[in-house]
């Protein structure tokens, strides 16, 4: 088993680019983000484990099951392993230790000229704005510290990410976000601060990141944990048509 660099392109030839949270994982092999690749022959490399710095891990295509245990493991020394499992993979999880099971849900298929989402862009509340984000404004975002997380520093988000809010003069009202783009894709995500929830108002911010992203030819994806239906609910209204169930794996650091 031998470190492979994530960014080199025979890597994208071994993933299944329709695997679920895949912006995040591109965004490593693209080398936007920072992530650490484990193969099993550096010259031509037929299995990958990837871990990205912010902890989620995939495995590619061909994977056996006694690479991916031993990668896993090997990952586990550095720090969590959040393994993002396909729902239809024949191998099993591995038993490096006992891992915390998180259901999640994952929607596609958003038409970014549709109907619903011009009414939605139409539907500003009054007095409300939309601005991108800058360095100010993000620095009063709640999701600050994730996006940061995800992108390794905010320097990278700057560069590879996207983020608006919806703002009452200076109040912040939502938080939208893409915070992985990759493979054409993006990652999207809203939230909507506690005094204002049940408004509607995170649709209309996202609709808005759908736009800004529909510019930049990038395909949306919404994903969130299974019983989370506020933000189910948000991803119907925003007209995604398609949606699935996955697991993650998230694993404690030895």
């Amino acid at each position: 088993m031998y470190t492979f660099p994530p960014a080199d392109e025979r890597l994208q030839e071994l993933f299944d680019p329709d695997l679920p949270n895949s912006p995040a994982l591109w965004a490593v092999l693209e080398g936007k983000y920072g992530g650490r690749a484990l193969v099993e022959d550096r010259n031509h490399p037929d299995q990958c484990v990837l871990r990205t710095d912010a902890a989620l891990t995939y495995f590619s295509r061909g994977t056996k099951q006694n690479f991916l245990d031993e990668a896993v493991a090997r990952f586990l020394k550095e720090g969590p392993v959040w393994l993002v499992w396909p729902v239809h993979s024949s191998l099993s999880a591995p038993n490096a230790s006992e891992p915390q099971v998180i259901e999640r849900r994952e929607f596609r298929g958003c038409d970014p000229d549709s109907r619903t989402l011009l009414d939605l862009r139409n539907s500003l509340p009054d007095s409300a704005a939309i601005q991108p984000m800058d360095r100010t404004l993000f620095r009063q975002c709640e999701w600050r510290s994730e996006m940061i997380h995800y992108a390794g520093s905010e320097e990278s988000f700057f560069e590879h990410g996207i983020g608006l809010c919806l703002l009452r003069g200076k109040e912040i009202l939502v938080e939208a976000y893409a915070s992985a783009v990759g493979n054409n894709k993006a990652e999207i995500g809203a939230l909507t601060r506690k005094n204002y929830r049940g408004r509607g108002y995170a649709p209309i911010a996202s609709a808005y990141l759908i736009e800004i992203c529909r510019q930049r030819r990038l395909e949306v994806i919404w994903s969130c944990e299974a019983d989370h239906l506020a933000s189910i609910r948000v991803a119907q209204k925003l007209g995604f048509r398609t949606e699935r169930d996955y697991t993650i794996y998230e694993y404690e650091s030895k």
